[in-house]
């Protein structure tokens, strides 16, 4: 049972280990030993809406996985999905003229079924003049010329059964239209730099995602579609196999050793303690150094389940632009790549960093009542980025950070790193020609005081919060 356990955690985690903090981008990848997960069921020509559309949260990602994605959808299925983009349309917070109801009695979910449905969601709504949807509209024609539904060679096929696959991308590609047209989606911390004939957008990343923050707004989208690269701290989807081989090598006892033999029996117990209530096996992480430690149970504190983990992971900020540069053909440059924060996070004395997994251990064992609960504080952070409330995001983050600034971990974290990213972007803006890049890095670089934002500010550059 332990065993399962871990094993579901581990395949969360090696979704993408992310350091101590979410916020400042530093990222632990997948262990070299970790099994590749099986290969999702997607098809070439639904895989760039399935990018945007598995962030909705209007189906689980598991469907990729359970081998009935490319076969039609189950009345159980279809509901599922149709009552979940309903939920997700309703958050665009437009007044309903009615209630829209799910076909019964069908025995086999077509294409037109689903496209009805969808139409029949949207129809439920007050909509603004930009819909251009009259009274009369009809289903199949309307939703041709929002180009939702585009056909295959052999024309819509509407009597043939939908799959799953088509049902998500149908839905997804609603979803998107509807928050576009009605001016929605989340607005993330977006800045934007000009110099000369160069342009900058600065868009700050939460590496843990929820559905609340997707889709994007439009306005986000149109910059990084305008760009010429993407730039993040580190490329988890490029191909710097000796960059991840090293960082690998710096998270675990390579000489024979475990834990045991480096931290004290006190320590130890006070871990095997942790690991007891988490429910995972007893020497779950005796080849891993403190510092990778502490990085897996701070997640433990933030996530419910492994497969929360995996979902927010999914959702990330980071790695949604990466996957979407990939699709797009994109270039994607580094600011830091795997060697740099490999030694970052590394870099604490053997006595610092079981002084800080102490601390966790600590605040896992015995939390204090008086202390924000970790979980709701991220939860909030989401939801004040989603909004683009910038005042409110940078007075929690900083609150609760109070302590964090005067730890070591804050040391490694910020400083050095802010000025080294400063620099090179600097550089970027100062090259002839005319270029435009996204910048997509820790939320917390740019909302904190004296990070990246005052730094371009203080070489006299002009940075535009976009509203």
């Amino acid at each position: 049972m332990k065993s399962g356990t871990w094993n579901k955690w581990k395949r969360g985690l090696a979704g993408g280990l992310f350091a101590v903090t979410t916020m400042l981008g530093t990222v632990v990848p997948a262990l070299a030993n970790e099994a590749p997960q099986a290969a999702p069921q997607i098809s070439p020509w639904s895989m760039g809406v399935l990018n945007e559309g598995e962030k909705y949260g209007i189906f689980p990602l598991s469907w990729y996985y359970d081998g009935t994605f490319q076969k039609p959808i189950t009345h159980d299925r279809f509901q599922s999905l149709v009552q979940a983009a309903g939920a997700k349309l309703d958050a665009l917070g437009l007044s309903k003229k009615g209630e829209f109801t799910l076909p019964s009695g069908t025995a086999t979910i077509t294409r037109d079924t689903v496209l009805q449905s969808l139409f029949g969601l949207l129809k439920q709504y007050e909509l603004p003049a930009a819909f251009e949807m009259d009274k009369d509209a009809e289903p199949i024609a309307y939703l041709q010329k929002k180009g939702i539904v585009q056909g295959t060679g052999s024309g819509l096929e509407l009597d043939q059964p939908c799959t799953v696959e088509q049902a998500v991308v149908l839905a997804s590609r609603v979803i998107e239209y509807a928050y576009e047209t009605a001016d929605g989606g989340a607005k993330g911390l977006f800045w934007k730099v000009t110099r000369g004939n160069n342009t900058m957008y600065l868009f700050g990343s939460i590496h843990l995602g929820i559905p609340e923050m997707y889709p994007l707004r439009k306005q986000v989208k149109d910059a990084f579609q305008s760009s010429d690269a993407l730039l993040v701290e580190v490329n988890l989807m490029g191909d710097d196999t000796a960059g991840l081989e090293y960082f690998t090598s710096l998270t675990s006892y390579n000489d024979g050793t475990t834990l045991k033999d480096h931290v004290s029996k006190e320590t130890y117990e006070k871990l095997e303690r942790v690991i007891d209530k988490l429910g995972l096996p007893k020497q779950a992480f005796d080849q891993l150094k403190p510092w990778v430690i502490n990085s897996n149970l701070s997640l433990t504190a933030l996530m419910k389940s492994p497969e929360e983990l995996a979902q927010a992971t999914a959702l990330g900020v980071d790695m949604h632009f990466l996957s979407s540069a990939k699709l797009a053909g994109k270039p994607v440059q580094e600011l830091e790549g795997f060697k740099l924060q490999g030694d970052v996070l590394s870099s604490a004395s053997p006595q610092e960093q079981e002084k800080e997994l102490n601390a966790m251990l600590d605040h896992l064992l015995t939390p204090d009542a008086s202390a924000p609960d970790m979980a709701a504080q991220f939860k909030q952070w989401q939801q004040l980025w989603a909004k683009g409330d910038l005042d409110g995001f940078s007075q929690s983050f900083s609150a609760s950070s109070q302590q964090f600034n005067q730890s070591g971990l804050a040391q490694r974290l910020l400083g050095e790193r802010d000025k080294n990213m400063t620099k090179k972007l600097v550089e970027l803006l100062e090259k002839d020609g005319k270029s435009t890049y996204f910048v997509v890095i820790g939320a917390a670089h740019y909302a904190v005081k004296d990070m990246v934002l005052d730094q371009l500010k203080q070489k006299g550059y002009d940075v535009q919060f976009i509203q």
